[in-house]
């Protein structure tokens, strides 16, 4: 189970009264939870996800892994548009 709140007053409050119910073991601060790395620069209070080592794993998986980095998979020359469709109703 990983415990996430804005104060560690709020975590100790339910890891108390997680134990009290459960038995259970305090493994420190998480690192890394469903394949994500977890980064956390305490000093700005911000918390990161990071996937590199799954999508290195999915790369590999296909052949892809040394495929050329880009910044973005579409083509700078592409323009977007909007496009609605709207069904007319059947009187």
């Amino acid at each position: 189970m990983l415990i996430v709140a804005k104060s560690m007053c709020d975590i100790q409050n339910l890891k108390i009264l997680l134990s009290g119910e459960f038995d259970m073991k305090d493994l420190a601060a998480a690192k890394k939870i469903l394949g994500m790395v977890i980064y956390r620069d305490r000093t700005q209070k911000r918390l990161f996800l990071s996937q590199k080592d799954y999508i290195q794993k999915i790369l590999v998986r296909f052949g892809m892994a040394d495929s050329k980095p880009i910044s973005t998979p579409f083509s700078e020359k592409e323009k977007l548009s909007a496009m609605i469709k709207v069904q007319a109703q059947a009187d």
